[in-house]
């Protein structure tokens, strides 16, 4: 018997077609979710989405024992059935280093190089002599070194930054990392770095782990840049700093609230700069995401152990 697999993302047709080919032995059927008969639905063995899979249709899905998502954070998708069902969850983990890299490090050179004042004096029509200042020499604490972190490291590193950082569990450092701890290293990281990342999983644990005693570390000339930890700190808090200057400014790509509603205060604070969650949006989506996909759909169908399995408790 085929396994049954809903293709819950928009591929597109020739790279349809191509898994058809490789995946002859598998029945897939594309659609949104109105458009599955009933009873097929019951017999899904496995799911590939891009968007959280409501916890209705989960539950409607009797046979699902797999569940594959386009992005490398999962919690989203990790509903009360998925949870409590014998489910697989993998995730696209390790895919996405280069684009949020790439725009850490846009933002840090938005941020040195005064670019947000230029675009302004230029509505204005006004020639502003501005003081420009190196990347280089500078200090970015990455909190997070996982896929993207090492990335990002790696990079500032070839700039001439120094490169400090943080990690769930203690491991062994890399060359271009300068100074690497633990969560209990964030304090020290916080009172030296000029550009502080965030690049932290969104689940449980990492909600709200900084507060306004880490904030307040913070030099009053460092930037904070936020691409990945939307539940990092609260936005309350963060709106507070901000506006009191605890530090100079911040790039956010990650929020409380998403998208950031109209009332947020954060829309209108002149050092701060909101970029709309593209931080991990890439040109090339499917030639990256769908390798993934389709070597542990040859795993799943094969019976061998699945890559980027998610641990259920720990959200990643």
């Amino acid at each position: 018997m085929s396994s049954k697999i809903w293709l819950r993302v928009k591929l597109p047709e020739k790279e349809l077609a191509a898994l058809q080919e490789e995946f002859s032995y598998c029945e897939f059927q594309q659609s949104d979710d109105t458009g599955l008969d009933p009873q097929w639905l019951a017999q899904v063995d496995g799911v590939f989405t891009e968007e959280a899979v409501p916890d209705e249709l989960v539950q409607r899905m009797t046979s699902l024992q797999w569940l594959h998502v386009t992005r490398g954070g999962v919690n989203v998708y990790l509903t009360p059935t998925v949870k409590a069902r014998p489910i697989h969850v993998t995730g696209s983990k390790g895919i996405h280093g280069t684009v949020f890299s790439e725009f850490a490090l846009a933002s840090i050179f938005m941020l040195a190089k005064k670019l947000p004042q230029c675009i302004e004096a230029q509505r204005e029509k006004k020639w502003q002599t501005l003081q420009p200042m190196e990347v280089e020499g500078k200090t970015v604490g990455i909190v997070g070194l996982g896929t993207v972190g090492n990335e990002l490291a790696g990079k500032a590193k070839a700039l001439g930054m120094r490169v400090i950082a943080t990690r769930r569990t203690a491991t062994a450092k890399p060359d271009y990392v300068d100074e690497l701890g633990t969560p209990e290293f964030l304090p020290r990281l916080l009172e030296q770095s000029d550009y502080v990342v965030l690049l932290l999983a969104s689940v449980p644990s990492t909600f709200n782990i900084i507060g306004e005693k880490e904030l307040r570390l913070m030099k009053p000339s460092a930037y904070l840049i936020n691409l990945t930890g939307g539940r990092a700190l609260e936005e309350k808090l963060l709106v507070r700093a901000l506006k009191e200057k605890w530090f100079a400014g911040a790039v956010l790509d990650a929020f409380e609230r998403q998208p950031l509603p109209e009332d947020s205060e954060l829309w209108c604070l002149p050092n701060v700069i909101i970029t709309p969650r593209i931080a991990g949006i890439t040109s090339q989506k499917w030639p990256t995401v769908l390798p993934v996909f389709k070597e542990n759909l040859r795993r799943f169908i094969a019976g061998e152990p699945l890559n980027n399995l998610v641990d259920k408790n720990l959200g990643y």
